[in-house]
């Protein structure tokens, strides 16, 4: 009997220790902010990226067209049309407005709202000045390109970690 009782506990400890191993592996999912919130800032993102590598395209063919014609009397081809990157911009402007108001109905505190407007006019105009009238060099685009993105990811840090401390 006493063998049993003994073999009992042994085995009873054993599924305890293992049963509790297994509860501390367990990982509490991650925050994250809500699903509008995300939606925003990974779609004016991205619209924002896109309309910024039509931009630094049409610099760099801008750029080589002025390259063969510089010192010639007569224009060899035509200089590239900036259509397209400006096509982007006004499409991305439009639906990045259309996805402000459900993000910023999801932000449910102020610290959370503020974030998002001080995000919105920060990347409305990152793409309304990303053409320079007069034309830039693929160098000066770059160096301003690197500030506007700087700034961009520290607003939408701030936007995605008030967001996520408001889903609570």
């Amino acid at each position: 009997m006493k063998r049993k009782t003994i073999g009992l506990f042994a085995v009873a400890a054993v599924m305890v220790s293992l049963s509790s191993s297994g509860v501390a592996q367990v990982r509490a999912p991650d925050e994250a902010p809500p699903e509008a919130v995300s939606r925003y800032v990974v779609g004016t993102r991205l619209g924002y990226i896109t309309c910024s590598n039509k931009y630094r395209d049409y610099v760099d063919k801008y750029d080589r067209f002025a390259l063969v014609n510089e010192g010639q009397n007569t224009v060899t081809g035509f200089p590239p049309s900036d259509e397209d990157y400006r096509a982007c911009v006004q499409e991305t402007l439009v639906k990045g407005r259309g996805m402000y108001g459900p993000a910023a109905k999801q932000a449910s505190t102020t610290t959370a709202k503020n974030a998002l407007k001080d995000y919105q006019p920060a990347w409305e105009g990152s793409l309304s000045n990303l053409g320079r009238p007069g034309g830039e060099k693929p160098a000066e685009y770059r160096a301003r390109q690197s500030k506007t993105q700087a700034q961009l990811d520290e607003l939408q840090r701030k936007v995605e970690a008030q967001a996520k401390t408001n889903t609570r």
